[in-house]
């Protein structure tokens, strides 16, 4: 492609990602946006040094940074150039801007007179007109260089650099370089990445003259933005598990509690936790081995007291136990069974009353005609402790049981049934 042809390429590129922002195309979500800035390209070789040309390492580096970072969930990688073409410095801020960037990163080589200077350095936007955007800047920055400087670059540390003659809206120094500078003022952080010096010896064989020391270059600035936004990478998904929600808990009698939960993707089973405290401590009382089974039963526990329930999947991934975060504690108050004293048994009606069960809200009475025989219920009472059974035989025997219910989680408790009387 001639030189012409690439210059009108970018500017017409330029120019429809400023009018239609990218599609109009691509509506904002949730993932984070990467544009990632391979400095010079084209007729602009940038520095050189070694034999090497700055415009073919920047787009190698930012390249497997590309390749690295889409490695992780929840973030979109674009590029300024992906070939040796010229992008201008205003132009590369509005293809990011196109792309909603969330992040600006340009990679580059840095060179001097002095053939001695070595070292990586990462320029962030200064604190001045949008100080928020220089906080973020700062800690990308830091990230990225931590990584270079692990890999035994020499660390030449994290700058900002001002401009003499232009200022922002506010009237305060503005950044310096002007894709930093740009980016602030688009409302996202653009930073300069420095990947040594390509004009010492040292830097340009170890660092720069192989495919293998651009690519560490590269994931090292991926892994740095991956840190930085707390990215997770794809094939760690599996070790991820969902936390469950209790969907039902209940007294089942004045002794056991029934609690189930929402089914979670990918659990092998789950554990059951019990507390009489909000705040704990808790202890793990059962744990169910099967995927498809969310529920269970608390069974011989003290009646009249609060008992608090919580859960979470797990799942076994080469020999290590996966576990979610717990569910939200939930409680659930077991109700004594009620006393009861029956007046009139042989007359045409009869009384039934019982003690206030302390946590209920209504009460169930049941008959029958022999004491161990079948019964039914007759009456449901609320706001009260009493019932008169009026519809009896003369000179038949009755037996009465009275339960008490209460409020559950997603359904009624139930105390035991009372003695019969």
């Amino acid at each position: 492609m001639s030189k012409l042809k690439m210059i009108l390429a970018v500017f017409l590129m330029a120019a429809v990602f400023h009018v239609f922002g990218v599609e109009d195309v691509q509506a904002k979500n949730s993932d984070l946006v990467v544009v990632l800035d391979a400095g010079h390209g084209g007729y602009d070789r940038g520095a050189s040094g070694n034999g090497l040309y700055e415009k073919t390492l920047t787009l190698k580096i930012a390249q497997y940074c590309k390749a690295e970072l889409e490695k992780y969930r929840g973030v979109k990688v674009y590029m300024t150039r992906s070939n040796d073409f010229y992008v201008g410095l205003d132009q590369r801020v509005s293809i990011a801007s196109g792309y909603k960037a969330d992040v600006f990163v340009s990679i580059h080589i840095n060179a001097a007179v002095n053939a001695s200077a070595v070292g990586a350095e990462v320029y962030y936007p200064n604190s001045n007109y949008k100080p928020s955007i220089s906080a973020q800047g700062r800690k990308l920055a830091g990230k990225i260089q931590n990584n270079l400087v692990a890999l035994g670059l020499h660390d030449r540390g994290l700058k900002t650099y001002n401009s003499k003659a232009t200022v922002y809206l506010d009237g305060s120094a503005a950044d310096y370089y002007a894709v930093i500078r740009g980016s602030k003022k688009a409302g996202f952080p653009g930073i300069i990445v420095e990947h040594g010096f390509i004009s010492n010896p040292v830097d340009a064989r170890v660092y720069l003259s192989s495919s293998t020391a651009l690519k560490k270059l590269g994931v090292a600035d991926a892994k740095g933005i991956a840190s930085c936004y707390g990215l997770k990478r794809k094939e760690d998904v599996s070790d991820e598990l969902d936390a469950t929600k209790l969907i039902q808990l209940v007294g089942k009698s004045s002794s056991r509690v029934s609690l189930s939960w929402k089914k979670v993707k990918g659990a092998e089973g789950y554990e059951i936790y019990r507390s009489s405290s909000k705040n704990g401590p808790f202890t793990k009382i059962a744990t169910v081995k099967k995927a498809g089974t969310t529920s269970y039963t608390d069974k011989s526990l003290a009646s009249g007291k609060t008992f608090y329930y919580k859960v979470r999947p797990y799942k076994k991934t080469q020999n290590k136990k996966i576990t979610a975060a717990f569910c939200t504690a939930q409680k659930v108050k077991l109700l004594k069974k009620p006393t009861v004293l029956v007046k009139g048994k042989s007359s045409a009606r009869a009384k039934v009353n019982w003690k206030e069960v302390t946590g209920a809200t209504k009460y169930e009475v049941y008959r029958s005609s022999s004491k161990d025989g079948k019964y039914q219920k007759i009456a449901t009472v609320k706001e009260a402790t009493s019932f008169q059974d009026s519809n009896r035989k003369t000179n038949q025997s009755y037996y009465y049981k009275v339960r008490a219910i209460g409020n559950g989680v997603k359904g009624s408790t139930y105390s035991s049934y009372s003695a019969a009387r």
